[in-house]
């Protein structure tokens, strides 16, 4: 006798309804598999989404205080290897000044010339300034633009002309 037919003596069944109940099974396996890599699937998602939403407005502007820092620290350190002369003003010497700056055709070195605004956040607004049909008209549009809050909105209309 096969095995296979030792097996339907034993569980009193025909060969073909061991076949049938051997496939649902493994279907039924197969479902339990798939529901699974969908859930694992599905935590990766929300672990991911967690990840990203991790910074508050207060640790963004505390990060960007530092990066601030840091370039100041870098440009201290630049201009001491470079001769006098060849290099632009510090951002922080060009920043004690008064003069209002135009948004409209602001560079990079100008806007970060604004206390409070590093050189990623003057990037941002270029960006900011450049994905806009027309003018800015407002400071509260300003608001839009990651890393700018009401503190630094009040910063930049003290040191921002928009024309």
């Amino acid at each position: 006798m096969k095995p296979g037919d030792k097996i339907a003596v034993m569980l009193g069944m025909t060969r073909t309804e061991i076949a049938v109940i051997s496939s649902l099974l493994l279907f039924l396996f197969l479902g339990f598999a798939v529901n699974g890599s969908r859930s694992f699937q599905e935590a990766a998602m929300v672990n991911k989404k967690e990840q990203n939403d991790v910074f508050t407005d207060a640790e963004v502007d505390s990060l960007l205080r530092e990066a601030e820092l840091l370039e100041a620290v870098l440009a201290r350190k630049s201009d001491k290897a470079v001769p006098t002369g060849s290099q632009q003003k510090p951002a922080a010497a060009v920043a004690g000044s008064s003069q209002k700056v135009a948004f409209s055709n602001a560079t990079v070195e100008e806007l970060g010339s604004i206390p409070g605004i590093s050189s990623v956040l003057a990037g941002r607004l270029i960006a900011f300034r450049n994905s806009r049909p027309g003018k800015v008209e407002r400071f509260q549009d300003f608001l839009e633009v990651k890393g700018i809050g009401s503190k630094r909105m009040e910063t930049l209309k003290q040191h921002l002309i928009l024309d």
